[in-house]
C-alpha cells in the first residue's frame, strides 16, 4: 500500500468509512447473486432444451413419461407431469367422454399450466429485486460519500486556514473513492439485471411454447382415444 492510499484511509471519517463499507458489502452481494443466478439459469436453459427435444422426438407417452421421470427437477418437467397426471386420470375415469368433457379438461389444463408457469417465473426472478435495488441506490450512496468528502475538505480548509494541497487532497480523494465505489457496485448490478431479465423472458417464452405443445399433444391423444371408442 503506497503513502497516498495510507493517507487517504487514515483521514476517512467514520461516516464516510461506513458508506464505503456498505458499498463494499453491496458489491460482494452483487457478485454472489451474479454467480448463483448464472449457474441456475445456465442449468435451466440446458434442461429446457433437453425437455423440448424429448417432447419433439418421442411419440410414445409411456416412454416420454419414463424419460421425464429420470430428469432432474425443473419447471418443464413439472408441466409435463401435471398434464400427464390429469390426462391419465381423465382417460381412466371417463374413457367415453364426449366433446364437452374433453373441452373442460383442456380448459382446466390450460389454466393449471398457466398458473404453474407464473410460479416458475417467480422463482426465476429471485435475486432480481436485489440487483435492481443496488443498481439504483449504489450511485446515490457513492454521491453521499462524495458530499461528505467535499464537506471534510472545506472543514479542513476552514480549520487550518490554508488551501495547501496537503489539506485539500485527502478530502478530494475521499470523495473520489466514494464515487468510484458506488459505480463499482452499481455497474455490475445493472448489467447483471438486464442480462438476467432477457434470459428470464426467453425462458418464460420457452415454457409457454412447451405448454402449448403439451396441450396440442393431449388434445390429439384425446381425439385418438375417442375415435377408438
Amino acid at each position: 500500500m503506497n503513502a497516498i492510499t495510507q493517507l487517504v484511509l487514515s483521514d476517512i471519517g467514520p461516516l464516510a468509512f461506513s458508506v464505503l463499507a456498505l458499498l463494499l458489502l453491496c458489491s460482494v452481494g452483487v457478485w454472489i447473486v451474479f454467480l448463483l443466478k448464472t449457474l441456475s439459469l445456465t442449468r435451466g436453459l440446458y434442461l429446457q432444451k433437453k425437455a423440448l427435444r424429448l417432447l419433439e422426438r418421442i411419440p410414445s407417452q409411456e416412454e416420454l413419461r419414463l424419460r421425464f421421470a429420470a430428469m432432474p427437477d425443473n419447471p418443464l418437467k413439472d408441466l409435463f407431469e401435471i398434464s400427464d397426471e390429469e390426462l391419465s386420470g381423465f382417460l381412466k375415469s371417463s374413457p367415453m367422454a364426449g366433446h364437452h368433457r374433453r373441452g373442460e379438461l383442456m380448459d382446466l389444463l390450460e389454466r393449471t399450466l398457466e398458473a404453474q408457469i407464473l410460479m416458475a417465473e417467480k422463482g426465476l426472478q429471485r435475486g432480481q429485486a436485489f440487483l435492481a435495488t443496488i443498481s439504483v441506490t449504489a450511485p446515490f450512496l457513492g454521491l453521499f460519500g462524495t458530499v461528505i468528502g467535499v464537506i471534510d475538505t472545506f472543514q479542513s480548509i476552514a480549520d487550518l486556514n490554508s488551501v495547501d494541497l496537503a489539506v485539500i487532497s485527502p478530502g478530494i480523494a475521499e470523495a473520489l473513492i466514494a464515487t468510484a465505489a458506488g459505480l463499482f457496485a452499481a455497474i455490475p448490478a445493472a448489467l447483471s439485471y438486464n442480462l438476467f431479465r432477457a434470459l428470464i423472458r426467453s425462458m418464460t417464452e420457452t415454457m409457454d411454447f412447451f405448454a402449448l405443445q403439451l396441450l396440442r399433444r393431449i388434445q390429439l391423444t384425446l381425439l385418438s382415444a375417442h375415435e377408438k371408442v
